[in-house]
């Protein structure tokens, strides 16, 4: 269990399963307990990592945290429908493909989003430098991946492929970018079991592991 990336071995990291939060029909009912965990953990000064799930879970832990809290969310799509099938709270809404209106609603509200193209253009180092200059403008900060950021050659199982995602190596990048000593919680959500091989969920856990090696490298640097 050793990352070559951050050169950590996770096997001296400290690593507590809280289990599964118990779902129920009722989906605002389902994220106030997630809500209600992650409060539970914050106040513990612990930070908690989920594994959901579709994307609506960030919300939850969103709740749950100050609204200064900086985040950086990696996702095919932008997940700020006003509604969606008719339900104003669900994966699509979340944050409020591409659709113009949530273009414009993103540049209303002072969103910063970077594209693949952005990311091929200025090249993955000063795109990284971009994500740390975000985030030390907060105190603390939250990552949230939906997994169908990456391109669908390396992560098919999802419920909304989006072709021209980003590489494995990629995402792993920007996520160690992210980790900063101010993180607070970090999930990864929408691998979807019925559609996938194994690959996607093998991606999954591969990200959830660097992203813990990354934080625990740096919250043990002198």
């Amino acid at each position: 269990l050793y990352s070559v990336r951050s050169k950590v071995d996770l096997e001296q990291v400290a690593v507590h399963d809280w289990g599964d939060v118990d779902i129920v029909e009722n989906l605002v009912e389902t994220l106030d307990r997630v809500k209600s965990v992650c409060s539970e953990l914050l106040d513990s000064k612990k930070i908690p990592i989920m594994a959901g799930g579709e994307h609506s879970v960030t919300k939850a832990a969103a709740d749950a945290l100050p609204d200064d809290t900086g985040l950086v969310s990696f996702d095919a799509h932008l997940d700020l429908r006003d509604e969606f099938l008719g339900e104003k709270l669900s994966h699509a809404t979340f944050m409020r493909a591409f659709s113009k209106p949530e273009l414009d609603f993103t540049r209303k509200s002072g969103v910063t989003m970077i594209t693949p193209q952005d990311l091929r253009e200025a090249g993955i180092s000063k795109t990284a430098q971009r994500i740390r200059g975000f985030l030390s403008g907060f105190s603390q900060s939250y990552v949230t991946v939906d997994i169908d950021v990456l391109d669908p050659a390396f992560a098919p199982g999802v419920g909304n492929p989006e072709p021209d995602g980003l590489s494995t190596d990629e995402l792993l990048t920007l996520i160690d970018a992210s980790m900063e000593e101010n993180i607070v919680g970090f999930d990864l959500v929408e691998v979807s079991p019925q559609l996938d091989s194994g690959q996607t969920a093998a991606v999954g856990v591969k990200v959830i592991f660097e992203a813990i090696a990354a934080l625990s490298a740096r919250s043990h640097k002198t």
